[in-house]
């Protein structure tokens, strides 16, 4: 990466939204990122649709966020070594032609109506271990590929394409579903892989510094756990967004309130899935144009807060619309604070345990996700979907309320910048 000192906070806020773009490597793996995380969530929105229509059951749905769960959690620490240790470039490619053929083989097994859960939860468990090792490893080459100064920038940036692709992917999995049948769905939405693999064999990764690297060994296979416990701040940011969003995580419950609370299709299920995303661009554009927040901590806590109660408005709400608002407001909370911790690692984490380091925050991250699909399923199986949501809006609200009044340091966190 080429260095800038000058990196102050006035020339962080001065940049232009796009300027990280106009380093070219960068924008390959902007590209990529667009493409690949766009498929991984249009693929996520077609197998929820699918194990819904197929079985109709809420504990199935839960059961395929736990698929996704178990290799982030068993993998998720060797994927970072893998990004420490090996190419990162082949890592991407490999990784991205997996993808690829996972959503090749589900289009295949739907058309020809062999098609049944167990190889969608399959396909699932598959895609997150592939997931697991291609982030990280696309994450850590991030401070490589622009100066210092342009940092927050490209975070910024990249935590847009993970917002548009949340957007453009639930909401391309849901028009691909009333179009077309599900199997060809699963094709077009392995057609997505192919600019992916394109923006790969493009970009000029810089080989790793093998003067800085570690011995592999058990402690370097743990260095991204002992880098995370040893910034507590940090640390507790990543435990509130695992937990707050975990506990509030709605999207395997969609299905259900499309088709039998709001009383939409394919294609209002597909509205819903996108309009976090839609909130979630909001907030990313807003942080772009105002460049560096000194108070991150302060931030991430109000998104928090803001996260829980829209969730538990959502979960009575009967009305689409008013859905739609509240579902792009969680989208909004959730990118705020997502940025904030993002690019607290970038400005921490030195490169040799990067990978490592994005795989334990990618763990947690996913895992809230992963784990929280889970939950709901089997709490929607309890109390109902709604039920189930407002639930996670108490355990959210208390947490963030608790961390707030116990934690003052966490209030101010923020006001320097700091790198290892």
């Amino acid at each position: 990466m080429s260095d800038d000192p000058s990196g102050s906070n006035d020339q962080l806020a001065s940049l232009k939204p796009w300027a990280s773009l106009r380093y070219r490597d960068y924008s390959f793996l902007f590209l990529l990122g667009l493409f690949a995380t766009s498929a991984q969530q249009m693929r996520l929105t077609q197998n929820l649709y699918q194990v819904y229509e197929i079985s109709g059951s809420a504990f199935l749905l839960g059961m395929t966020g736990l698929a996704q769960g178990v290799p982030i959690f068993a993998l998720g620490l060797f994927g970072g070594t893998l990004a420490d240790f090996l190419d990162r470039k082949k890592i991407l490619l490999i990784t991205t032609f997996g993808n690829l053929l996972v959503a090749i083989t589900l289009g295949v097994l739907t058309l020809t109506e062999r098609i049944e859960v167990w190889h969608i939860l399959a396909g699932t468990a598959i895609t997150s271990a592939l997931n697991i090792v291609l982030n990280p490893t696309r994450m850590a080459l991030i401070s490589h590929l622009v100066p210092r100064s342009h940092l927050t920038n490209a975070v910024a940036l990249n935590s847009s394409v993970s917002q548009a692709s949340h957007f453009i992917g639930p909401m391309l999995g849901g028009l691909s579903l009333a179009w077309m049948s599900t199997g060809n769905a699963y094709l077009f939405n392995a057609l997505f892989y192919i600019p992916a693999a394109v923006a790969v064999v493009l970009l000029k990764a810089p080989p790793l510094d093998k003067t800085a690297r570690e011995t592999f060994s058990l402690a370097s296979f743990l260095g991204g756990v002992k880098f995370l416990f040893s910034e507590p701040i940090i640390l507790t940011l990543v435990l509130l967004d695992f937990l707050v969003i975990g506990f509030g995580y709605y999207r395997p419950l969609l299905p259900i309130f499309a088709k039998d609370i709001l009383l939409v299709g394919p294609a209002g299920f597909g509205m819903l899935s996108s309009a976090p995303a839609v909130g979630g661009v909001l907030g990313t554009f807003a942080l772009l144009a105002i460049g560096d927040v000194k108070a991150k901590g302060l931030l991430a806590l109000w998104s928090f807060l803001a996260y829980a109660l829209a969730l538990g408005v959502f979960a009575i709400s009967t009305h689409f619309w008013l859905s739609l608002v509240l579902l792009g407001a969680m989208g909004l909370a959730n990118s705020l604070q997502a940025v904030m911790r993002q690019t607290s690692f970038h400005l921490l984490t030195p490169d040799h345990v990067r990978g490592r380091a994005f795989s334990v925050f990618n763990m947690f991250s996913q895992g809230a996700n992963a784990a929280g699909g889970a939950e709901v399923g089997f709490m929607a199986a309890l109390l109902g979907a709604p039920g189930s949501l407002l639930f996670g809006c108490a355990v959210g609200g208390l947490l963030t309320l608790g961390c707030w009044i116990m934690m003052p340091g966490l209030r101010s966190f923020g006001a320097e910048t700091r790198r290892s």
